[in-house]
Formats: C-alpha cells, structure tokens, sequence
C-alpha cells in the first residue's frame, strides 16, 4: 500500500513537471524564434500575359458637327432685261444643288448653278473673252455639254453648249440682235478688246450663279415666291459635314492637317470617320478660349444625322499600324546597366529578358526582345503579392 501511494506520487511529479515544460516551451521563446514568427510570407508574383495588339498614342476630344463653309448666293444685275424681276420658284431648304441644276426662276427664267471662283459680273455672249468665259466653258464640258476648246472665247461651240444647258432643264436661251445688243450695250464695251457681245446665244449675268465648290446645299432662304429678286436670295453651305473642336495647347503640337480622326458617341449611334482640315496656327480663335487651339474635321460621306450633335473625336497621332509584342507599362523595370527589361515567368521560376521599349499607349509599351525569348501568352510580373513591400 506504502508503495502504490509512493508510485502515485512519482507520477503526479512528473506530469506536472512535463507541463509545466510545456507551458513554458509555449510561453518562453528566443529571439530568432520570434523574429521567424513575425518574418512576412514569401511574395508571390502577380502575372500576366504578353499580348500581341496595335498600340495607339491618342488626342481624345470633343465637338460639335455642321454642314461647312455657309455662303451667300447673290443675283448679278443684267443689262439684257428690263422691268422688275419676281422669284416665281425656290427650292426647299435641305435641297442638294449640283452642278448644272437650277437654282431658282426669276419671271419664268432659269437660274444655274455653275462651279467657278470668278463670280458671274456681266452678260457673256458671242465674241466675249476672259476668265469668266473659259470657266463657263469649263463647266459646260464638265457636264458633257462640248463647248469646243476651252479657251476663254465665247463661240458658237460656246453658244451651242449653252442652248443645250437650257435644253436641259425645259427652257429657250436667250437671242439677241444687233439692235438690241446696241441699245442695252455699255460704253465701256467699246474701249476694250473682246467685250463687246455679238448677236445670237446670250447668257445673262442674272442666269447662273458661280460657287467655289458644289454640290451645295439650301440651308436658309432670304427672299419669298413673290419677291423682287436683287441682292441676297439664299445661304448655302458645303453638302460635307464639318465638326468644329479644340484641343489642349500642349497637344495641339501632335495634330496634322490631313490626320485621320475617329468619329463617334454611342448614345446616339454614330460611329464615323474624318479627317482633320484645319489647325488654328495661334489659341484663343474661332472662340475658343486662350488655353485652347481650334481644329476642324471634315466627316467622310457627310451623314446629315451628325448635324448639331455633339460627338467624340479621337486623333491617333502615333500608331504602330500593326499589332506589335507589348506588356503592359508596369512590367517594365530597368537592370544595373540601365537597360530595359521584363522578368517571364519559367517553369522554374523567374528570368529577365532584356528588350528594347517602342510606342507607349493605353497603360501598354511595345517591346523588342535583345535577347532571350519573349512570345504571346508568355506571363510577365507586374508587382508582388504579399511579402514586406509586396502588393496585394
């Protein structure tokens, strides 16, 4: 009995001994024990892939379309007529006149609309010369109406190309005889070569109007059915749509005349294309304020559903054209000689591939291997995960 109570004591001893260790081991630590503990996790890298994409540095900005260029549209007095001249047919606004289409009667006579840059100033007839013929002649054979050489001379080809414009449309050109071209005739005709009409095909300085460009197209009429018609008869523009914008002073270097420029606003469906035309050489033109320069851009195929809406521009102003290798710009790191690199993921861990930057865009760079090998889908590090100066 003496001795069982003596065993049970040993053991009691000793499991208290062995927990009083234990507790100790859990209490107790040395200072390489506690640094380990506290030390961060190995980081982890964060991956990802090597892309093949056409990188484009852009100027993003902002503006509103227009029909382009608006002109006035005049009638020129003419010494062949007399009595008052009422508009008896207008077009619509909206109307698309080309080249050769009548613009308007004026008392129940035509009046065409020709592309010329010299304004119509007088009544041109046979023995005529001038600028003003040659251009007429010019648009007559444009139109397929053979005026015989284009050589400023009014002639009978020139007079028999004319009766066929008013053939055209429905109407009689105008004759004249001696007698009549003498009593309308002004002096000054006298005193200078080739101005002085003879008689036949006459075509009045109040029949045809000459426009820079054409088509154009009516956007606002200054005269009603019923009204005189002298001056100003209507307001035209260019049938293209213009957008007028601006751009920052410090981008406006990077824009070209001539540059393409993506045109859209998904809200409302556009989806365009254009071309820049116009960069205001100083800031603060064609209202826009000091910190701004003004561009215009011309839009391909002049949809009129662009007019008025306000819609986004983009201007690559650098591309690579094609896709090129790129990762993205965090990827990139410079080594000890100071030469770029990116570090690929290997089966067996982590290597560095020196390359060489191109065109930065986008949050991408295009890059070159110099050595080693570097391919789509190949994953490259952009940062840590975990670790002392690890990213999550």
């Amino acid at each position: 009995m003496k001795r069982r109570t003596i065993g049970f004591g040993l053991l009691t001893v000793v499991l208290v001994a062995a927990a009083a260790g234990w507790l100790a081991g859990r209490l107790i630590q040395s200072p390489a024990e506690i640094a380990a503990r506290k030390a961060p996790p190995e980081p982890s890298p964060i991956l990802v892939p090597v892309e093949n994409r056409r990188l484009s540095a852009d100027v993003v900005t902002r503006g509103t379309a227009r029909f382009g260029s608006p002109r006035t549209l005049s009638l020129t007095p003419t010494r062949l007529k007399s009595g008052r001249r009422l508009v008896t047919r207008l077009p619509a606004p909206g109307t698309k006149l080309g080249e050769g289409d009548m613009v308007l009667t004026v008392s129940g006579r035509p009046v065409f609309l020709l592309k010329g840059r010299e304004p119509s100033y007088r009544d041109l007839g046979p023995g005529i010369a001038g600028r003003d013929v040659r251009q007429l002649e010019a648009a007559l054979k444009r139109r397929g109406l053979d005026p015989g050489p284009v050589d400023g001379l009014f002639d009978e080809e020139t007079g028999r190309a004319v009766e066929k414009l008013y053939a055209r449309a429905g109407f009689d050109a105008m004759r004249a005889t001696e007698a009549q071209l003498q009593a309308v005739r002004p002096l000054e005709s006298e005193l200078v070569d080739n101005a002085r009409a003879q008689p036949g095909v006459q075509l009045p300085a109040d029949e045809v109007i000459f426009v820079s460009n054409a088509p154009v197209r009516v956007t606002k009429l200054r005269l009603d059915r019923g009204d005189q018609a002298r001056g100003a008869i209507m307001t035209v523009t260019d049938v293209i749509v213009a957008i007028d914008s601006e751009v920052p002073l410090e981008e406006a270097p990077l824009v070209k005349r001539g540059m393409k420029v993506r045109i859209d606003e998904p809200d409302l469906g556009i989806k365009e294309s254009g071309v820049v035309r116009e960069v205001a050489k100083t800031p603060g033109t064609e209202g826009v304020d000091g910190f701004h320069v003004y561009i215009e851009v011309l839009v391909d195929g002049a949809p009129p559903r662009l007019v008025d809406a306000s819609v986004r521009l983009t201007i690559p102003v650098r591309s690579t054209e094609r896709a090129v290798l790129a990762v993205p710009v965090s990827a990139l790191s410079l080594g000890p000689d100071g030469s770029s690199r990116v570090q690929r993921a290997t089966r067996g861990g982590l290597e560095f591939v020196r390359v060489k930057p191109g065109l930065s865009a986008g949050g991408f760079v295009e890059v070159t291997p110099l050595e080693g090998t570097l391919e789509p889908s190949d994953r490259v590090v952009v940062g840590f995960r975990g670790g002392a100066d690890g990213a999550a």
